[in-house]
C-alpha cells in the first residue's frame, strides 16, 4: 500500500506535543513495516527525518492554507491508497480511506466554557462536527480519549482504536549519579524537591491547587517544589499563588528544561506530584516511571489507565488528598522504592514499536 501522511509537523521546529507524536510513530512504523510505502507530504522541508527505504518525502510549497488548499491538489494527481493526519484536521476532497489522530477530546461545552484562545475553540468545533464523523477510522491515544470521542460525536465504536503512546527509551532511563549532582548544581538544587513536568503552564494542569496542596503538607520547608515548562495561560495565577502562600523560596518555576536535563531532574526527585485535571495520556508519567521517579497523579482521566497500580491517585480537586499524598512520600522512603520498582515494570507497558504495529494493523484493515 501507498500510505500518504500529513507530516507538516516534521517541518516546524520545536516540535510541539503533535510533532512528537508525529515524528516517533513514523520512525517506530519504520521500525516494524518494511512492505508499506509512506510518503510524507510537508509544506516545507522536513526537518525531523524518518530513516527507512519505504519513506519519502515530498515538499510541495504553498504553506498558507496547505491542509485546505494544497494538499488536496497534490493528493488528487498522486496515487494513494490510505490518508493519514496524525491529529484532528483533513484534508477535503481527498478519495479513499481516511484515518486520523484524535489526542485530547473533552466534551465539547467544557472546551466553549475554558479560557482557550477562538482558534482552538473552532478547532475543536470542526473535528467534533466534521473531521472525526469523517474519517473511516479513528487512532486515540487511550481508552479516556475513545470515551469522550463517544460521547461527543457517537460515532461507531468499531472505527474507533486505542493506540497508546510510546516514550523516548534512549533518553528517558535512571540518570547516571553524576549527572543528578550536575543538574542538582546547574538548577540550584540544594534541597530534596517535588517536580512537576508541564511542558506548558495552563488550566488543566492544576498548578495553582499543586502550590496551595505543597503548601499545606509536611514536606514543605524539608522540600521545594521544581515546575517545569513554558509560560502558559495560566502562568499569572501560578505566580499568584506563590506569592500569596510566601512560598518564592519553596516553589522554583524552571521553565523550558532542555530534554537531556529531564532524567536527572526526575530521577533525583522524591517524586512527580501531576494531579492534573485532564490529559488526553499523561506521558510524563511514564516518563518519570521509566527514570526511577515515584508518582503521584490524578484518579481521573486517562491517568489511572497509564499509571496503572504504580502511582499514588488522587482526586485533583481535593488539595486536601493532594496535602497528604505529598506528605507521605516525603516521609516514607519505603513507600518511594515501592512505587519506583513499580513504576519501572509499569514503563515496559509502553513503547512507540507497540504504537506503530497497533497503527499498522489499522492501515492493513483497509488493504
Amino acid at each position: 500500500m501507498r500510505i500518504a501522511v500529513h507530516a507538516k509537523m516534521l517541518s516546524e521546529t520545536p516540535l510541539n506535543g503533535m510533532g512528537y507524536y508525529a515524528h516517533n510513530l513514523m520512525k517506530g512504523l519504520a521500525a516494524v513495516d518494511k512492505a508499506n510505502i509512506y510518503d510524507l507530504y510537508s509544506s516545507g522541508p522536513i526537518i525531523h527525518k524518518v530513516e527507512g527505504v519505504n519513506f519519502r518525502e515530498r515538499v510541495t510549497g504553498a504553506p498558507l492554507f496547505w491542509t485546505n488548499l494544497k494538499l488536496p491538489r497534490v493528493l488528487a494527481r498522486e496515487p494513494h491508497d490510505i490518508v493519514f493526519v496524525p491529529h484532528e484536521k483533513l484534508p477535503p476532497f481527498v478519495s479513499g480511506p481516511k484515518v486520523i489522530t484524535v489526542y485530547d477530546l473533552v466534551p465539547l461545552r467544557q472546551y466553549l466554557r475554558n479560557p482557550i484562545s477562538m482558534t482552538a475553540k473552532l478547532h475543536f468545533i470542526k473535528a467534533i462536527t466534521w473531521t472525526i464523523k469523517k474519517a473511516d477510522a479513528v487512532l486515540v491515544i487511550s481508552e479516556a480519549t475513545k470515551k469522550s470521542v463517544l460521547e461527543v460525536t457517537g460515532i461507531d465504536p468499531g472505527r474507533i482504536t486505542v493506540t497508546p503512546l510510546g516514550y523516548d527509551t534512549a533518553l528517558f532511563r535512571p540518570a547516571p549519579a553524576a549527572d543528578c549532582v550536575r543538574v542538582r548544581e546547574k538548577y540550584g538544587l540544594s534541597k530534596d524537591y517535588f517536580i512537576n513536568t508541564s511542558s506548558l503552564l495552563w488550566y488543566r494542569k492544576n498548578l495553582p491547587g499543586l502550590i496551595r496542596a505543597f503548601a499545606g503538607s509536611g514536606a514543605r520547608g524539608a522540600a521545594r517544589l521544581v515546575i517545569t515548562g513554558k509560560s502558559g495561560m495560566d502562568y499569572d495565577n501560578v505566580m499568584a499563588a506563590i506569592r500569596s502562600l510566601g512560598l518564592e523560596d519553596d516553589v522554583l518555576i524552571l521553565g523550558y528544561v532542555p530534554l537531556e536535563d529531564m532524567p536527572a531532574l526526575l530521577g533525583g526527585a522524591i517524586g512527580l506530584a501531576f494531579p492534573s485535571l485532564h490529559e488526553g495520556f499523561g506521558l510524563p508519567i511514564v516518563e518519570a516511571f521509566a527514570c526511577g521517579c515515584p508518582v503521584m497523579t490524578s484518579n481521573c482521566s486517562s491517568m489511572p489507565e497509564v499509571a496503572g497500580d504504580a502511582a499514588i491517585l488522587v482526586d485533583p480537586l481535593d488539595e486536601g488528598a493532594i496535602s497528604g499524598a505529598l506528605t507521605r512520600l516525603a516521609s516514607d522512603s519505603a513507600l518511594r522504592e515501592e512505587l519506583t520498582k513499580r513504576g519501572f515494570e509499569r514503563a515496559r507497558a509502553f513503547s512507540w514499536e507497540k504504537t506503530a504495529q497497533l497503527t499498522l494493523d489499522v492501515f492493513e484493515g483497509f488493504a
